[in-house]
C-alpha cells in the first residue's frame, strides 16, 4: 500500500517532542538482536529518528541484511534524509532483490527527490515490470510516476522570473516553522516551536512540553524580523496551534489546534473567532459533523462565494468516507442567512489523489485554490498546484512551478498583501536542520521580479435624475470571467461602492472579464468586455457606471414596426430589439417583463385587440430565440383601448402623429425571479 506522511507532516514534526534523548554510547556496546529490537520499537511508535541510530549501529555489525536495510531506508524516507535514503533502498533491492521489490519504487522517488529524473523513471519501469505483489495500488502509481518523470523535466525548463529568500533565523530556528500567512505588508504570522535546542524534551515531563504557538515576524527595510508572541488567547499550554486564515474583512479567523487524544494519538480540530473593535473573542472549536473526533481536521483555508456571500472553507482531512486516499481536500459552507455550517464535502478528484494533499490557501481576489500535493505530477515530495475555482467546478490543476517548487516539500503556499510577494515552507537544502540537510520546515518568502499589476476601478451613479447626479454606497459591482471559448461568464468577485460610489477590483493578466453593477431599486447596468491580454505592464483601468431606479411607468420602446396589417416583426424592429430590450434583460436576469403592443382606433376593437396580442407575441418569441427564459416574459396585446395622444385633431380630422405615437409596444417590470449564480452545495 502507498503509505500516507500525513502524520509526518501534518501534525507539525511532533515526533521531535516528547521523546528522549538516544545514548549514543550505550548504542556502541549493545549485540545485534537488541539493536534490531530497540529500532523495530521506535518505527512502530513512528519515532523514526530514534530508531536510525539503532539500526546504523545494528548495519555496521552485520552488513548486507537487506530487511534492516529496507527498514533504514524507510526511516531515513520518513525524516526527509533523500540522500541517505536513496543509497539505503538502492542497498536493501541488491540484498535482497526478492523480498525488497518495492525498494525499487522508493528508491525511484528519492532519485525523483535529488533531481535524478531520469534514473527514477527507470526504476519506476522496473519496479513495474518486476512486482509480482498484489499491492495494485503502488504498481500503479509507480507508472504514473515514470510520467511524472518526464513532466518534471518540462517543469524545470519555465522561468517564472521568481526570487526565494530564507527568513533569517530570528524566524527560523532548528525545528520546524509553518503556516506563514499576512496580517498587513510589513506584518507576517506564523507558527513555531521557538527553540533552538537540538535535544528532545523528556518523555513525560509536561512542565517542560514544548507545543507550537502563534508568533509574528516585522518587515524593516525590506528585512524580515521576529517580532514576538501573538494574540495569546489563541495560544494554550499543551495544545499545537497554527494555520490561520482571514475572510477578506479581517473580522473572522479559522486556524487550527492539535493535542493527543485518549489513545495518544494527535488530532487537529478547526476553531473560530471573530474580530469586534480590534479584539478578537474566545476561539470556538466548530462542532463535530466537520471536527469528527475520530480524524483530524486542519489547515483551513477561507474562500467567500461572490454570489451569496458565504463562507467556503476548505481544509485538510484524513477521513474515510469518501476519500481520494491518503489525507484529501475537504470544504465546507457557513451559510450567514441560517447562521449553520454545512456538512463538509470532499474537493474531487481534481484535487484529491491516492496520495497525500495538504495546505489550501485560497486566493479570493482571483478565485484561485493553491494546495499542495504529492500525488500530481511534480518535481518530487509535495509541490504547490492553483486552479481556478469556476463557478461550481474546479478547473484544470497547474503546478506553478520552480522556484518555489523543488524536489523537496513545498507547502503552506500563501501570497502577501501587495500581490508581488507572499510566503511558503519548504524542507529544502539551505535551511536550519537538526538531524540532516533537508529534515525540517523553514519559511521561505518568494518575489516576482515581474509582477505586473492589473486593476479596474471606476464610480456607481444614479441617473435617474439626470440633473443631480448621485454617487451610490452599496451599489455591488460583480467581477465575471469570460471564458471565449464557450461564451460563459463566471462570477469570481463581488465589491460594494464606498461612501463615494467608488469601487475597485484586482485583475489577472491574459484573462477576459466583464462587469456588472446591481442595487436594490435599481435596474442593473454592466459594460463592456475588458481584454488584459495586451497589457504588458502594471495598469490601472478605468470603467465607471449609471444605473437607473425601476421605472414605475411603462417604457417605450421605439421603431419597433411591422408591415401593415401584419405581426411580423422587420428586421429593423430586430435590430432595436437587440440593442434596447435585450440588453436590459441580459443585465437583470431577475426581472420579469410585460411586453406590450397597442394600436390606434383604425379598424375594429375585437380586430385590433388581437392584432396587438400576435404582435406583443412576436417580440416575445424573438427575445426567447435570444436566450431569455419565457417565464421572463409576458405578451399582452392592448389594442386600441390605452391611447397616449389624440387619433384625431380638435376639428375632428385625421391626426397621423398622435396615431404614430398609439401604435407603440412597451415593457414593465411586474417581478421578480429568485436567481441563483452559484450554488455552494454543488461548489
Amino acid at each position: 500500500m502507498i503509505v500516507t506522511r500525513y502524520i509526518y507532516i501534518v501534525l507539525f514534526f511532533l515526533s521531535y517532542i516528547g521523546i528522549a534523548q538516544v545514548d549514543t554510547l550505550a548504542i556502541k556496546h549493545m549485540n545485534e538482536g537488541t539493536l534490531k529490537k530497540l529500532g523495530k520499537n521506535a518505527m512502530l511508535q513512528k519515532d523514526y529518528n530514534t530508531a536510525i541510530p539503532y539500526f546504523e549501529q545494528f548495519l555496521k555489525l552485520k552488513k548486507n541484511d537487506g530487511a534492516v536495510e529496507f527498514k533504514l531506508a524507510e526511516c531515513y524516507r520518513e525524516t526527509r534524509n533523500y540522500k541517505k535514503a536513496e543509497v539505503m533502498y538502492a542497498k536493501a533491492y541488491k540484498s535482497d532483490p526478492e523480498k525488497n521489490k518495492t525498494a525499487l519504487y522508493y528508491h525511484g522517488q528519492m532519485l525523483k527527490s535529488n533531481g535524478e529524473y531520469d534514473k527514477a523513471q527507470e526504476e519506476f519501469k522496473k519496479f513495474k515490470k518486476e512486482y509480482k505483489g498484489s499491492d495494485k495500488a503502488l504498481k500503479k502509481a509507480a507508472a504514473h510516476e515514470a510520467e511524472y518523470c518526464d513532466s518534471a523535466k518540462m517543469i524545470l525548463t519555465l522561468d517564472k522570473k521568481t526570487i526565494v529568500m530564507h527568513l533569517d533565523t530570528t524566524i527560523n530556528k532548528v525545528h520546524v516553522e509553518s503556516s506563514p500567512v499576512s496580517l498587513d505588508e510589513n506584518t507576517l504570522l506564523f507558527s513555531s516551536l521557538r527553540t533552538n535546542k537540538r535535544e528532545y524534551a523528556i518523555e513525560g515531563d509536561t512542565n517542560n512540553l514544548l507545543v507550537r504557538k502563534f508568533y509574528t515576524a516585522k518587515k524593516t527595510n525590506d528585512e524580515w524580523k521576529f517580532e514576538g508572541e501573538w494574540n495569546e488567547s489563541f495560544n494554550v499550554p499543551g495544545e499545537n496551534v497554527g494555520n490561520a486564515t482571514f475572510t477578506p474583512d479581517g473580522k473572522k479567523m479559522y486556524f487550527s489546534r492539535c493535542k493527543p487524544d485518549w489513545t495518544g494519538n494527535m488530532i487537529c480540530a478547526i476553531y473560530m473567532s471573530e474580530n469586534a473593535n480590534g479584539t478578537w473573542s474566545e476561539p470556538v472549536k466548530l462542532d463535530k459533523k466537520i471536527n469528527n473526533p475520530k480524524f483530524n481536521s486542519t489547515q483551513p483555508a477561507v474562500a467567500i462565494d461572490p454570489a451569496k456571500g458565504n463562507e467556503v472553507v476548505y481544509f485538510v482531512s484524513n477521513r474515510k468516507e469518501k476519500s481520494k486516499g491518503g489525507t484529501d481536500i475537504w470544504y465546507f459552507v457557513y451559510d450567514k442567512k441560517k447562521k449553520a455550517y454545512k456538512e463538509p464535502k470532499n474537493a474531487g478528484a481534481k484535487v484529491n489523489t491516492p496520495k497525500d494533499e495538504l495546505s489550501p490557501y485560497f486566493d479570493n481576489s482571483t478565485r484561485t485554490l493553491y494546495f499542495s500535493s504529492e500525488g500530481l505530477p511534480g518535481l518530487g515530495g509535495f509541490d504547490v498546484f492553483k486552479s481556478h475555482v469556476e463557478g461550481s467546478s474546479i478547473t484544470l490543476v497547474e503546478n506553478i512551478g520552480k522556484p518555489v517548487n523543488s524536489g523537496a516539500d513545498d507547502i503552506f503556499y500563501t501570497i502577501s498583501k501587495n500581490r508581488e510577494e507572499g510566503f511558503f515552507v519548504s524542507n529544502r537544502e539551505g535551511g536550519n536542520a537538526i538531524k540532516n540537510k533537508t529534515c525540517c520546515d523553514d519559511i521561505y518568502s518568494y518575489k516576482h521580479t515581474q509582477y505586473i499589476h492589473i486593476s479596474i476601478e471606476g464610480t456607481v451613479a444614479d441617473v435617474t435624475d439626470s440633473i443631480n447626479k448621485k454617487m451610490l454606497e452599496d451599489a455591488t459591482v460583480e467581477l465575471y470571467r469570460v471564458n471565449k471559448t464557450t461564451g460563459e461568464k463566471t462570477l469570481i468577485n463581488s465589491v460594494s461602492t464606498n461612501k463615494q460610489g467608488k469601487y475597485d477590483l484586482i485583475l489577472e493578466a491574459d484573462k477576459d472579464y466583464f462587469i456588472a453593477v446591481k442595487k436594490d431599486g435599481f435596474l442593473n447596468n454592466s459594460g463592456n468586455e475588458i481584454s488584459t491580454h495586451e497589457i504588458s505592464s502594471s495598469k490601472t483601468l478605468k470603467q465607471d457606471f449609471t444605473v437607473a431606479s425601476l421605472p414605475k411607468e411603462p417604457i417605450r420602446i421605439k421603431n419597433i414596426e411591422y408591415e401593415f396589417d401584419r405581426s411580423e416583426l422587420l428586421p429593423n424592429s430586430k435590430i432595436v430589439i437587440d440593442t434596447t430590450i435585450l440588453p436590459l434583460l441580459l443585465a437583470n436576469p431577475q426581472i420579469i417583463v410585460e411586453l406590450s403592443s397597442h394600436t390606434d382606433n383604425k379598424g375594429a376593437d375585437t380586430y385590433n385587440q388581437k392584432l396587438s396580442q400576435k404582435r406583443a407575441e412576436s417580440v416575445v418569441n424573438y427575445l426567447i430565440t435570444k436566450g431569455i427564459d419565457k417565464k421572463r416574459l409576458q405578451a399582452v396585446g392592448y389594442g386600441e383601448s390605452k391611447p397616449i395622444a389624440p387619433n384625431e385633431k380638435p376639428d375632428g380630422s385625421d391626426d397621423p402623429e398622435g396615431r404614430q405615437h398609439n401604435r407603440r409596444t412597451e415593457f414593465r417590470i411586474i417581478g421578480n425571479l429568485d436567481v441563483e449564480v452559484i450554488n455552494e452545495d454543488d461548489h
